[in-house]
Protein backbone atom coordinates (compact mmCIF):
# COMPACT_ATOMS: atom_id res chain seq x y z
CA UNK A 1 0.00 0.00 0.00
CA UNK A 2 1.04 3.46 -0.64
CA UNK A 3 2.76 5.11 2.04
CA UNK A 4 1.11 9.06 3.64
CA UNK A 5 3.31 12.11 4.60
CA UNK A 6 2.31 14.29 6.99
CA UNK A 7 4.01 17.99 6.57
CA UNK A 8 3.82 20.84 9.58
CA UNK A 9 4.79 23.44 7.56
CA UNK A 10 6.41 26.33 9.40
CA UNK A 11 8.41 29.47 7.40
CA UNK A 12 12.08 28.73 9.09
CA UNK A 13 10.94 24.94 9.30
CA UNK A 14 9.18 21.94 7.73
CA UNK A 15 8.41 18.88 9.79
CA UNK A 16 7.53 15.84 7.81
CA UNK A 17 6.21 12.41 8.88
CA UNK A 18 5.07 9.32 6.97
CA UNK A 19 2.77 6.78 7.48
CA UNK A 20 4.12 2.96 7.75
CA UNK A 21 3.39 0.75 4.66
CA UNK A 22 -0.55 -0.39 6.34
CA UNK A 23 -0.73 3.40 7.17
CA UNK A 24 -2.13 3.10 10.11
CA UNK A 25 1.00 4.54 12.18
CA UNK A 26 2.64 8.20 11.89
CA UNK A 27 6.49 8.22 13.05
CA UNK A 28 8.61 11.11 12.58
CA UNK A 29 11.06 11.61 9.53
CA UNK A 30 12.88 14.75 9.27
CA UNK A 31 12.99 18.65 9.96
CA UNK A 32 13.94 20.47 7.38
CA UNK A 33 14.99 24.15 6.75
CA UNK A 34 12.22 25.90 4.92
CA UNK A 35 14.20 26.99 1.37
CA UNK A 36 11.07 27.72 -0.62
CA UNK A 37 11.08 26.17 -3.97
CA UNK A 38 14.70 23.54 -3.19
CA UNK A 39 12.39 22.59 -0.10
CA UNK A 40 9.02 21.67 -2.70
CA UNK A 41 11.83 19.90 -5.06
CA UNK A 42 13.22 18.11 -2.33
CA UNK A 43 9.55 17.10 -0.92
CA UNK A 44 8.51 15.85 -4.36
CA UNK A 45 11.97 13.68 -4.55
CA UNK A 46 10.71 12.48 -1.01
CA UNK A 47 7.14 11.64 -2.86
CA UNK A 48 8.69 9.91 -5.56
CA UNK A 49 11.58 7.93 -3.63
CA UNK A 50 8.91 6.56 -1.23
CA UNK A 51 6.03 6.22 -3.21
CA UNK A 52 3.91 8.69 -1.52
CA UNK A 53 0.05 8.04 -2.47
CA UNK A 54 -0.81 11.43 -0.30
CA UNK A 55 0.64 14.54 1.25
CA UNK A 56 -1.23 15.53 4.33
CA UNK A 57 -0.46 19.32 5.18
CA UNK A 58 -1.06 20.90 8.19
CA UNK A 59 -4.03 23.49 7.95
CA UNK A 60 -3.65 26.33 10.19
CA UNK A 61 -6.77 27.58 11.05
CA UNK A 62 -8.07 30.01 13.56
CA UNK A 63 -9.74 29.14 16.55
CA UNK A 64 -12.54 30.23 15.58
CA UNK A 65 -12.30 27.57 12.18
CA UNK A 66 -11.66 30.59 9.79
CA UNK A 67 -8.99 30.96 7.52
CA UNK A 68 -6.17 33.56 8.44
CA UNK A 69 -3.24 35.02 7.82
CA UNK A 70 -1.45 31.95 8.07
CA UNK A 71 -3.51 29.35 6.12
CA UNK A 72 -3.25 32.13 3.14
CA UNK A 73 0.60 31.01 3.55
CA UNK A 74 -0.15 27.74 3.97
CA UNK A 75 -2.20 27.90 0.66
CA UNK A 76 0.60 29.39 -1.17
CA UNK A 77 2.71 26.51 -0.27
CA UNK A 78 0.21 23.75 -1.29
CA UNK A 79 -0.31 25.84 -4.88
CA UNK A 80 3.22 24.67 -5.70
CA UNK A 81 3.33 21.25 -4.19
CA UNK A 82 0.27 20.73 -6.64
CA UNK A 83 2.30 22.47 -9.09
CA UNK A 84 4.65 19.22 -8.48
CA UNK A 85 2.50 17.04 -9.18
CA UNK A 86 1.80 16.07 -5.63
CA UNK A 87 -1.81 14.65 -4.40
CA UNK A 88 -2.24 16.92 -1.49
CA UNK A 89 -5.09 17.27 1.88
CA UNK A 90 -5.02 19.89 4.23
CA UNK A 91 -5.67 18.97 7.52
CA UNK A 92 -6.37 20.90 11.00
CA UNK A 93 -3.79 21.57 12.99
CA UNK A 94 -4.95 23.94 15.08
CA UNK A 95 -3.89 21.91 18.34
CA UNK A 96 -0.69 19.69 17.18
CA UNK A 97 2.02 22.44 17.49
CA UNK A 98 0.29 23.14 21.26
CA UNK A 99 0.50 19.47 21.90
CA UNK A 100 3.47 19.01 21.08
CA UNK A 101 5.11 21.87 23.15
CA UNK A 102 3.19 20.95 26.11
CA UNK A 103 4.19 17.67 25.48
CA UNK A 104 8.12 19.01 25.25
CA UNK A 105 7.91 21.11 28.24
CA UNK A 106 6.54 17.81 30.30
CA UNK A 107 9.71 15.99 29.56
CA UNK A 108 11.59 18.83 30.44
CA UNK A 109 12.82 20.23 27.49
CA UNK A 110 14.23 23.90 27.52
CA UNK A 111 12.58 26.17 24.52
CA UNK A 112 15.85 25.53 22.37
CA UNK A 113 16.07 22.28 22.63
CA UNK A 114 12.37 22.26 21.32
CA UNK A 115 13.59 23.98 18.21
CA UNK A 116 13.01 21.79 15.32
CA UNK A 117 11.77 19.14 17.45
CA UNK A 118 8.66 20.89 17.69
CA UNK A 119 7.91 20.95 14.14
CA UNK A 120 8.85 17.11 13.79
CA UNK A 121 6.39 16.55 16.91
CA UNK A 122 3.47 18.26 14.82
CA UNK A 123 4.10 16.99 11.94
CA UNK A 124 3.80 13.23 13.73
CA UNK A 125 0.27 14.28 15.94
CA UNK A 126 -1.36 15.69 12.25
CA UNK A 127 -0.60 12.91 10.29
CA UNK A 128 -1.64 10.34 13.32
CA UNK A 129 -4.82 12.21 13.47
CA UNK A 130 -5.65 12.06 9.97
CA UNK A 131 -4.86 8.71 9.61
CA UNK A 132 -7.22 7.48 12.62
CA UNK A 133 -9.70 9.49 11.24
CA UNK A 134 -9.48 7.13 8.07
CA UNK A 135 -8.91 4.16 10.33
CA UNK A 136 -12.16 4.88 11.28
CA UNK A 137 -13.54 5.58 8.53
CA UNK A 138 -12.15 1.97 6.75
CA UNK A 139 -13.94 0.13 10.21
CA UNK A 140 -17.09 1.36 10.11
Amino acid sequence: MPRLLGVDYGSRRIGIAISDESARLAVGLATWPNQGTATVRRLAELVEDENIRLVVVGYPLTLRGEVGPKAREVDAFIHELQAAGMSIERWDERWTTAQASRSARDAGLSEKQQRGRLDLSAAILLLQSYLDACLGERDS
